[in-house]
């Protein structure tokens, strides 16, 4: 199991990107009301595998077939930002070959994913890492800066969501997105809301005192809510966790 280290620097890349995220919907023109009501906060992905592979749902026990069923859950989605690519003065219009508008998502560990790299070395981004790009955003301040991450670099994506310009189409579309956005609980009369919790005893071996291993992991903070959990063998293990509260990071440091 691992999860998102509570650090100064993770504090300050949700800072840092949750104020960019806004300006970002202010410069084109959306007020917070038009942000939706479950789509202002911010939702990054744990890392880029978590992206490809995607969520596990929750089982709930349908108490009429008395079988496990996936719970159906709401809508969820992951935020998306949108920004312009950072060209430099002089570029050459006709001498462009990445798309003008680049739209992306976060994850808050790893790094980013580039999607295209300009012939001048502009980049866009399929996914952003919020740790690394808040790296490279401070990077003007220290003296190992580079031409990839210093601040007036064409590669820092904090900076891009800072400059916009011609991307305001694309802000509006993920705007409607949100404002279109399904509660993240299931609204069905007979959904989940009618479905009991369940748990389960593993069983090793032919006999009922031969118990498979079950572990308590003890109290942990998770920042962000976010953990992973990897299985050595598939659909082997499972975890049960109970919350206590929420506590703001700044509080647990």
């Amino acid at each position: 199991m691992s999860w998102i280290p509570n650090t100064w620097k993770v504090r300050n890349a949700f800072r840092k990107f949750h104020f960019a995220r806004d300006h970002m919907f202010r410069q084109a023109g959306i007020t917070k009301k038009e942000m939706g009501t479950y789509g202002r906060t911010l939702r990054p992905y744990f890392s880029q595998d978590h992206q490809d592979e995607g969520d596990q749902p929750l089982k709930l026990w349908n108490v009429g077939t008395k079988a496990a069923v996936s719970a159906t859950g709401g809508e969820w989605t992951y935020s998306s930002l949108g920004s312009v690519p950072t060209f430099e003065s002089g570029t050459d219009v006709d001498s462009i070959d990445i798309p003008m508008v680049d739209k992306w998502t976060l994850t808050v560990l790893g790094s980013n994913l580039v999607e295209d790299t300009a012939s001048d070395g502009v980049k866009t981004w399929t996914s952003v890492g919020m740790v690394q790009a808040y790296n490279q955003d401070r990077m003007e301040m220290v003296p190992d800066a580079t031409v990839d991450t210093s601040l007036v670099s064409p590669n820092n994506p904090l900076a891009a969501l800072r400059t916009q310009n011609v991307s305001s189409g694309e802000i509006v579309d993920i705007a409607v997105d949100q404002e279109l956005e399904a509660p993240p609980y299931d609204v069905a009369d007979a959904g989940d809301s009618t479905r009991a919790m369940y748990d389960y005893m593993p069983i090793g071996g032919t006999t009922a005192g031969s118990t498979a291993a079950i572990r308590s992991w003890g109290l942990y903070f998770f920042p962000a809510g976010l953990i992973s959990l990897t299985n050595g063998t598939g659909n082997s293990n499972a975890l049960e966790i109970e919350v206590l509260g929420k506590e703001l990071c700044k509080d647990v440091a």
